[in-house]
């Protein structure tokens, strides 16, 4: 008795596509089209130190802690 190796039309077509894209993006056909470049400037008055951040999170708990 034969058994019928029956692949979806749907699967197959994606796998296409999908390998197809694949290829066309590596060769530079699609070259950036699939990346996002995030392009951001940051000041040097932006930038807080480590010792600006601790001192920042003290002063905000002794803001907090209860009145003796």
């Amino acid at each position: 008795m034969e058994t019928s190796h029956h692949i979806s039309f749907a699967i197959l077509v994606f796998t296409v596509l999908a390998a197809g894209t694949f290829v066309l993006e590596h060769t530079g056909f699609f070259a950036g089209a699939f990346r996002t470049e995030i392009l951001a400037r940051v000041d040097a008055g932006d930038v807080v130190s480590v010792g600006e951040a601790v001192t920042a999170r003290n002063v905000n708990a002794s803001d907090k802690a209860p009145a003796r």
